[in-house]
This record gives C-alpha cells, structure tokens and sequence, in this order.
C-alpha cells in the first residue's frame, strides 16, 4: 500500500510537473542564463553593438566607463575594456567588425577603436553629449545626436559622419536640447527622432537632410525608446512617469493606440517575424504582441533585474539585457533569453 500510495504521488508529481513546463513553453521568451559583471560597481548601461562574423557582443557601461565584450550566443564574458572612452553611449561596428564607434559624452567625441587591440585610431571632435544615433547601411552614415541643452544651446544637432573615412559630413539641426532614440524609413527617406525635451518626434527627409515636421507626444512625457515596423507603417513610442508606449501612424504622425508599459523605457525592438515588440525598462521587459496594425496587447512579462539596455539577434534567437548593480540585483549581469 506504501509502495501504491508513493508511486500515485510520483505520478501526481510528473503531471503537475508536465503541466507546468507545457504552460511555460507556451511563452514567446525564456531567461537561459546570466553572466555575472561583478566589476561593474554601478552607474547605467546605454547601448549593445553586435558582431555576428566574429561572435562578438558590445555593451557600453555609461557610468563605469567600459565596453564590455561578451561571446555569442552564450553571453561568456570575454573583456572588459576601460581605458578607451570616459563615458561611452552609442556604439556601432564598421568594416566587418573590424572597427567600433564609440560616442563618448565625456569627451565631447566619437572614438574609432580597432577591435583588435583596442587602440583609438581616430578621434572625431563633436559637441558635447554625443549620445543616441543610428547608422543607414545604404549610405554609410552614422546619424548622431549631440550638442543642445549640454551647449548651453537652443539646438540639438545630428552629426553625419562617414563610415567609410570617419570623417563629418555636416550637420543637422533640431529644436530641441536633447535627442534620443533614432529610427529610418528607408521606403519614404525619412530619419524618425525622439526629442526628449520638447515631447516631440522630428521627421527628417534624408534626400535634403532637413526637418520637415514636428509630431507631438502625447504628454506627460519623456520619449526615449523607439522602434519601427516598415511593413505597416507604424512607429512605436516609449515614454516615461508613467511608462506609455505610442503606436503611431508613420505617414502622418497620429496616434493609434496608446498601452500601459513598464516605466523608464530605455530599449525596444520590433521583431517582424514573430510580428512582435520587445520593451525594456526599469521595471522589466514587456513582451507585446501584435494583433493587427492597429492593435497591441502585452504577451509577456520578465523581470530584468532593472536592466532596460537590450538587444534582438534574430539570427541567433537570442534576446540579451543587461543590468546593472542596484536596488534590484546584488551585482551586474547580462541576461540570455530564447526567442521562441
């Protein structure tokens, strides 16, 4: 009877257990491991650049002053390299990996570091605060915010700088005293930027390198994050107290629908195949799925830790975040995540 009583137990067991793993595997995203980054004593994380040829993943620690190498797909940390930027933001690779941009506000510049040995190469003078941009594979630009209120001046400016020489092409200016995050059209020509301070989006056209409109945010706002669906045309929004994501309609800048998110986005990307946008905040990730071009509804949610700086590798399946040492987690660590 013991014997029967423990077997009917076990089998009970294996249910609840089959049941559990049957419902978790019904979630789009599953943490897989964390790399702890012990040295990483404080201060934010801003931007991940990755390196697929060389299985290589960047991520600049604003505060400690690093860039921080870890291995693909399973988040091994590698180096973590301190005497190359003082407070590094965005970061880009070039020439096959060969290269990293580093927009360092610290210095009022963007560094051009060999990979290699990490050596600086060339140092490109910009104004101050160099901090968000994004890079257009078709015309080798690297678009880059910088200057405004850090210039104790009335305009922001996105610097053009050259991928091929790194050299400043020109400049162009925005109303604004800080800008964030940056997207591209490529169908229409256009370059989508989060004026921050202003609650607004700039459109500008890429052909004549001029703003051409002004999109108000629904307010209270502080517009960081930023993604972009060509397909259908919509561009997504992350504000801030209280955390907003703003579907708008990329032809005309009206609003589609607006979703309760977590706060303080700071990263968000859209994944066109699974039709699916992927939030990071200080409060999590929200997973939030598509339900026609004109609706939205969070699938998911993940504690992160904190960590609010992500990345996508639709190649690899592969989500990582990165969090820092705080309230919410006794060190640093980056996040692997499945990709279901």
């Amino acid at each position: 009877m013991q014997t029967t009583a423990r077997l009917l137990a076990l089998a009970c067991l294996c249910v609840a257990s089959t049941a559990f793993a049957a419902e978790s595997s019904t979630d789009p995203l599953r943490v897989l491991s964390t790399t702890p980054l012990p040295h990483v004593t404080g201060g934010d994380f801003d931007h991940f650049a990755v390196d697929l040829a060389h299985s290589r993943l960047y991520v600049s620690a604003e505060k400690y002053g690093s860039i921080e190498v870890f291995q693909l797909p399973n988040g091994e940390h590698l180096a973590s390299v301190t005497n190359v930027a003082k407070s590094p933001h965005k970061i880009l690779l070039a020439h096959n990996g060969q290269e990293l941009f580093i927009a360092d506000a610290g210095d009022s510049n963007v560094k051009v570091v060999d990979t290699n040995s990490f050596e600086v190469k060339k140092v490109i003078p910009l104004d101050p605060q160099p901090d968000s941009g994004v890079a257009d594979s078709k015309s080798g630009i690297f678009f880059l915010g910088n200057g405004g209120a850090q210039s104790h001046r009335d305009n922001a400016y996105i610097s053009l700088i050259s991928l091929a020489d790194d050299s400043v092409l020109g400049r162009i200016d925005v109303p604004a005293g800080q800008l964030k995050a940056m997207v591209i059209d490529h169908a229409t020509q256009r370059l989508f930027v989060n004026m921050r301070d202003k609650n607004e989006i700039g459109v500008i056209d890429l052909n004549t390198r001029k703003l051409t409109s002004l999109w108000h945010v629904p307010g209270p706002s502080r517009n960081s994050a930023m993604a972009f669906d060509p397909k259908a045309g919509r561009l997504f929004v992350g504000s801030r107290a209280p955390g907003k994501l703003f579907v708008l309609d990329a032809s005309d800048g009206s609003v589609i629908q607006s979703l309760d998110i977590v706060d303080i986005s700071d990263d968000m990307t859209f994944d066109s195949q699974h039709q699916r946008l992927y939030v990071t905040g200080a409060e999590g990730l929200d997973v939030v799925k598509q339900v026609d071009p004109n609706h939205y509804a969070i699938e998911q949610h993940i504690n992160t830790l904190g960590g609010k700086t992500s990345i996508y590798v639709p190649s690899l399946k592969r989500f990582y975040v990165v969090h820092t040492k705080g309230p919410q987690a006794a060190e640093a660590g980056l996040q692997v995540l499945s990709v279901r």
